[in-house]
């Protein structure tokens, strides 16, 4: 009978559908719903950079100056060097 029970025990923990099995399982769920949560976040970031960079002309003056070392007609850029 303990035999029997024991056999019953090691099956259920470490089979593939086991109890360990089932653990991992839950832990990949949770790893999965942060990255989904995170990607959520950035989704909503990039949305509202997309938006305003279609209607914000200020807004993608900076972005392509930042981005591109753009200069206005005019400006003039000084390097200082050490």
């Amino acid at each position: 009978m303990l035999a029997l029970l024991v056999a019953l025990l090691f099956v259920v923990c470490f089979s593939e559908n086991g109890l360990l099995e089932y653990v991992k399982l839950k832990k990949n769920i949770y790893a999965v719903s942060a990255s989904i949560k995170a990607l959520g976040r950035e989704n909503v970031a990039l949305k509202d950079q997309i938006y305003r960079l279609q209607h914000d002309d200020r807004y993608f003056e900076d972005m392509a100056r930042q981005k591109f070392g753009f200069i206005r007609e005019g400006e003039k850029v000084y390097r200082i060097e050490k």
